[in-house]
């Protein structure tokens, strides 16, 4: 493995692919922690299944586990085009049949509840899973079970659904930090994002880093490579410490240890800064990225 560190200059992110019209693919469906009750920070992820779809000849296997985000709904993952997970709700574009998907739900337990903006609504009493359903793009939202104070499905469906429809604030909108994170990262085949509370346990093994307040991810596979991108975002430009960051890549670069190694098969590592950003590129072999999928 090799690593170089250097300063990223102006307009970085313009290039490597920002842009709020291209991220606004799965900017649109994140609503502004405060529009989500109980909750003052969360994750997002984006997954292009279009893209995954064009390059599976170099995956290492098919990416099929996306096919039970939408469970009992009869969909191929390669019918579908994105997924975006909203915290707990999963937000999925696809070509698919309306009535055949109603029927599937109603095969598997689901009762219509009702309609929220152009939006049908189907629950299993049972689960508490809620379905929503409208041309091309249906969301999930199930009972989250680890919540000590958990919000309802239904409620959460309709707080996404808003922010896309902008009558909630959104995340990148109304939170800088996300904000940085996001035009840093730009639209790529898998993205991911949080805001953070600072950390009490600062240090290269956790990840977490002394004035950390957002991070992310990014993946663009290309043929048999993927490029890799992840971004940290601290309170000022003073407080980013790329020795931190290479001790991070450092110890997660271990197959033996007992953390989690999201560097271990990452080659052509480099380490940049810009503003109150710290950036680490990378890339790997595609052939690794579904073999257990």
């Amino acid at each position: 493995m090799t690593a170089v560190v250097g300063v990223a200059g102006a307009g970085c992110s313009t290039l490597l692919g920002g842009g709020e019209a291209e991220t606004d693919v799965f900017t649109r469906w994140l609503p502004a922690p405060t529009a989500v009750t109980n909750t003052d920070h969360y994750r997002f992820d984006y997954y292009d299944l279009a893209t995954l779809g064009a390059q599976r000849e170099h995956l290492g296997g098919e990416p099929t586990v996306f096919e039970r985000t939408w469970e009992p709904v009869g969909l191929a993952w390669d019918d579908a085009t994105a997924v975006v997970t909203v915290g707990s709700v999963d937000v999925v574009t696809a070509e698919f049949d309306r009535d055949g998907a109603v029927s599937d739900l109603e095969a598997a337990g689901y009762d219509r509840a009702g309609e929220y903006k152009g939006y049908v609504r189907y629950r299993n009493g049972e689960t508490g899973t809620v379905f929503a359903l409208t041309d091309g793009t249906l969301l999930v939202a199930s009972v989250d079970r680890f919540a000590a104070d958990a919000v309802a499905p239904t409620e959460r469906l309709e707080t996404v659904v808003g922010a896309a429809t902008g009558d909630v604030d959104r995340y990148a909108e109304a939170n800088e930090d996300i904000r940085a994170v996001v035009e840093e990262l730009g639209r790529a085949t898998l993205v991911s994002a949080r805001t953070l509370e600072e950390s009490d346990a600062a240090g290269p093994r956790s990840g977490r880093f002394e004035n950390l307040v957002a991070e992310g991810t990014r993946s663009v596979v290309d043929g048999e490579r993927v490029a890799e991108k992840w971004v940290y975002v601290y309170e000022r430009p003073r407080d980013v410490d790329t020795a931190a960051l290479e001790a991070y890549v450092q110890a997660s670069d271990n197959s033996s240890a007992e953390v989690d190694q999201p560097f271990v098969a990452v080659d052509d590592i480099s380490y940049t800064t810009e503003g109150r950003k710290g950036i680490i590129t990378g890339t790997r072999d595609a052939g690794e990225y579904y073999d257990d999928a």
